[in-house]
Order: C-alpha cells, then sequence, then structure tokens
C-alpha cells in the first residue's frame, strides 16, 4: 500500500475515534500497521485506542513500541503517560508527559493528558489549572471543557459544571462526559428522572462507558436505599488506593474483634451475640448486595425511554 494510504487509513482511525467508534478505529490500525509495521504514530494511537478498550497491558506495548520507533515523539510519550496513567503508574505518567511538554510546550493535548493524570492522581488542583490551560490552547475541542465541568463538579461548583457541560452539549449533543456531568448535577437536584436519561442516552451511545454506569448506578441508589447502602458504601472504599481500602476493611475487622473481646470484660457479654450475628448479616449483604445492584441497574437500562425531543 502507498503512502497515501496509510495516510488514508490513519485519518479514518482518527475520524472513528472522533465519534465514539473505538472498535472501528482500532481495526483501520491494524491494517496500517500489517502494511506498515514501523509507523509509529500509528502504534502510539492504538495505544490510546486500546486503553480506551481497557486493554491495558497491549497498551503499554504498543506505546513502548512507538518510543522505540521515534524517541523524541511528543505523541509517543504522550500514548505511553496515557497507559501508564490507566495502569497507575502515575511517576511514570508524568515523567512522560514532561518530555512530551518539551518538545511540544503549547501543545492542548499534553495540557489535557496531565490534567487527567492529576485528576487520577488526586492532584485536584493541578489538574484543574491543566484543564484550563488545555481549553485555552485549543477552545474548540469539547473534550477538555468536559473535563473541566467534571473537575469544576468535583470540587463542588456544580453551577460552573452545569454551564461547561450545556456548552458542549449544544455543539455536541452526544458527547459522553459532558451528558454524564449534566446527569451528575440533575440528580445531585433531586431530579432523579432527568438524572437517569442522560444516563440512558450516554448508554446508548457506548453501553461499556465507565461514568454512564457510574451515573446509572448513582441513579439507582438514590432510588433504592436497601441497595443504594452497599453502592455508598462501596464508592467510599474505592474512593482512594488499594491500601487504603485494604486498611479500612482490616480496621473494621479488628474493631469487631476488639468488641468481642472487650464487650465481656465490661460486663456486658450480652451484646457479643448480636454483634456477631450484625457481623455475619454484614458479610452476607456485602456477597449478595452486588448481583442485586447490577440486576437492578440491568432491568432499569430495559425500562428507560427517553421522551421525544430529549
Amino acid at each position: 500500500m502507498s503512502a497515501f494510504g496509510h495516510d488514508a487509513l490513519y485519518r479514518m482511525a482518527e475520524r472513528y475515534y472522533a465519534h465514539g467508534q473505538i472498535d472501528a478505529a482500532i481495526d483501520a490500525l491494524l491494517r496500517l500497521l500489517g502494511e506498515d509495521a514501523d509507523h509509529s504514530d500509528a502504534h502510539a494511537f492504538l495505544a490510546l485506542c486500546l486503553v480506551k478498550r481497557k486493554r491495558l497491558h497491549a497498551a503499554a506495548l504498543e506505546a513502548q513500541r512507538a518510543l522505540e520507533l521515534a524517541p523524541e515523539s511528543a505523541f509517543a510519550h504522550l500514548a505511553a503517560a496515557s497507559a501508564a496513567t490507566a495502569q497507575r503508574r502515575f511517576a511514570d505518567a508524568e515523567a512522560h508527559l514532561q518530555a512530551a511538554r518539551e518538545r511540544s510546550p503549547e501543545a492542548a493535548p499534553v495540557a489535557d493528558a496531565f490534567a487527567r493524570l492529576y485528576r487520577a492522581w488526586g492532584r485536584d488542583a493541578q489538574a484543574l489549572e491543566q484543564a484550563r490551560r488545555a481549553c485555552e490552547l485549543d477552545p474548540d475541542d469539547p473534550d477538555y471543557p468536559a473535563l473541566l465541568a467534571w473537575l469544576e463538579l468535583r470540587r463542588g461548583d456544580r453551577a460552573q459544571a452545569e454551564r461547561l457541560a450545556r456548552e458542549v452539549l449544544a455543539g455536541h449533543p452526544e458527547h459522553l462526559d459532558a451528558l454524564c456531568v449534566l446527569g451528575h448535577c440533575e440528580l445531585a437536584r433531586g431530579r432523579a428522572d432527568s438524572a437517569r436519561e442522560h444516563a440512558a442516552w450516554a448508554l446508548q451511545i457506548d453501553p461499556t462507558d465507565a461514568d454512564a454506569l457510574t451515573l446509572m448506578a448513582a441513579v439507582k441508589a438514590r432510588q433504592s436505599p436497601l441497595l443504594g447502602l452497599w453502592w455508598r458504601l462501596q464508592s467510599f472504599l474505592s474512593a482512594g488506593s488499594r491500601t487504603r481500602m485494604v486498611l479500612l476493611l482490616l480496621g473494621m475487622f479488628l474493631l469487631y474483634r476488639i468488641a468481642l473481646i472487650a464487650l465481656p470484660q465490661q460486663g456486658l457479654a450480652q451484646w457479643v451475640g448480636p454483634i456477631s450475628y450484625g457481623w455475619l448479616l454484614f458479610c452476607a449483604y456485602t456477597w449478595i448486595a452486588p448481583t442485586l445492584f447490577w440486576r437492578s441497574v440491568k432491568k432499569e437500562l430495559e425500562q428507560v425511554r427517553l421522551r421525544p425531543g430529549f
């Protein structure tokens, strides 16, 4: 295939990616690499697509291959940073992004990648700064204000988040991130039905989108106190590192064991039985509730119908 044909396949992959058709973009890139295995940008782009599909090991390999072919490529470093961020190798991701910024200091995608890295890292102030920089460098890309909307929502400025999300949706009515931000804003106002419609719309566009699934789950948690209790507990436990979650669970178990030992010593032996049964019920609930919760969410998705003109 000629260089013109390679370029056509690459542009086709870009169009697919821009419209959320990740699998089609991957197919186009694999066709290109089948003809030209040393196309560094195609390897880097494929890494970004694989990150979207949660194929993180394969993404890291593609990004590494892109760097081997073009070690001075800002795009290759950007792809490597995206893969590292998804694998929660934050220091490696930051190093790659610094290398990308040295090569392209005014590139909006680099600022956007920094913002996403810092958001995942829990460094919200830096994430907000980088997201604003990305919007300044390229005000026409809807992904940048959509990310800024997420960060504004995260820091509690719901009005600003809603304004940004509505601006994105005015020009791009099927933008997943903006739909999810607006859905969370509606849910915070107590408009569960409207939030559910936003979640359903997002899931019709991409049924695997994590943010859309999270929004639908949050709606369900608001509507079902019993199942919602598990969702709130799971969200609290997972809101941080794996080490934090393990320490919290270990701490809960230690408190339970300490209570069983201390209560008889304090003349409260009658409480040992109820606490033991309560702990068993808690363990059974955390085992059964996830299945019931997601079954309920699936049923909810089947029942949701968007109103005309939504």
